[in-house]
């Protein structure tokens, strides 16, 4: 059975001093560009191979040492977008992506990103295999995923094994797969890798990942302040979590859901009061603006936070001479 595309390539076929750079060319060609450095630059042992299943890829690199960093620069020049998935089977890598970070070895699967600058580094020879994942198709089925990126969880236990067993069939059978059951096959992948990195899942409980999952969530309700029905239920909707699971987030904040959504709504009110350009609207349209549905309600909040009811602020502001 055939597979789209295949390309497989080994150093050795370069003349030692060639074979770092002849590296560096593969993986721009095949994966993506990176900025390699090696402690060695007169021999590099390396083998690479390719295989393009549907918009999925299957890949397999045998690597001597070495340091990758991808720059914004470096995303700039693919088109491409893949969350890319992977495990060794030899070696281990320190994988960096934003504020997350963390030690790939035998058993442990990490996903990265594409789309957003990352490093690696392998002080002993590795073998890796990966599976990149449209980035379309990932951040439909996992919700949160990009949170995830730099971390990983351990194939050995719960549902980290089910998927590591996964992945090794897929890499060794895929090609016993009829051409019309593979879509199936790389779907079932996904959804396991959306159980296995779940945010409430026990090996996901790390400071750091919750840290990036609250930025998340607050730039959401930031940018849906305007909604009337936007609460702890409906954000929790969204991200697939359950409302327990954000009641956890923001509990190192010291402060709940619910609470941080209306301090961010009075103070986006507030805002729009103090906003000359917004002179015109009335105290109870910008209410609703900001998704207050009881202009009372509104008053009684402002005036609780700030001190001051919101036409005493708006006039405030009005009597303020903003050349003084």
């Amino acid at each position: 059975m055939k597979i789209i595309e295949e390309e497989s390539w080994q150093s050795t076929s370069l003349p030692p001093t060639r074979q770092l750079p002849g590296f560096q060319e593969v993986l721009d060609r095949t994966h993506f560009h990176w900025d390699l450095k090696s402690a060695r630059d007169d021999q590099y042992i390396a083998e690479v191979r390719r295989r393009a299943v549907n918009d999925y890829m299957l890949t397999h690199i045998v690597a001597d040492p070495v340091t990758g960093f991808r720059s914004m620069d470096d995303v700039k020049k693919s088109n491409d977008a893949y969350f890319c998935l992977l495990f060794f089977t030899q070696g281990e890598c320190l994988l960096e992506q934003g504020a997350n970070e963390t030690v790939v070895s035998n058993g442990k699967i990490a996903i990265w990103d594409s789309t957003r600058p990352a490093k690696f580094q392998n002080t002993s020879r590795l073998t890796q295999y990966s599976i990149l994942i449209p980035r379309d198709n990932a951040k439909i089925m996992i919700p949160g995923i990009e949170d995830m990126c730099g971390l990983s969880v351990d194939g050995n236990k719960g549902l980290g094994s089910i998927l590591h067993s996964h992945l090794v069939q897929i890499h060794q059978a895929i090609e016993l797969v009829e051409p019309e059951d593979r879509p199936a096959v790389l779907r079932a992948t996904v959804e396991l890798v959306a159980a296995a990195f779940k945010p409430e899942s026990t090996n996901r409980s790390s400071t750091v990942f919750r840290q990036a999952v609250l930025n998340r969530v607050q730039e959401y309700i930031i940018a849906n302040l305007g909604e009337p029905d936007l609460s702890p239920a409906t954000v929790a909707a969204a991200f697939k979590f359950s409302p327990r699971y954000l009641h956890r987030l923001f509990e190192e904040s010291d402060e709940s859901a619910g609470s941080w959504i209306r301090k961010r709504r009075l103070h986006a009110a507030k805002a729009d009061l103090a906003d000359p350009a917004k002179n015109r609207l009335s105290v109870t349209q910008i209410a609703m603006r900001r998704g207050f549905a009881d202009a009372s309600h509104f008053s009684h909040a402002f005036k609780k936070e700030f001190g001051q009811s919101p036409r005493q602020f708006k006039q405030s502001c009005k009597s303020i001479d903003p050349h003084d």
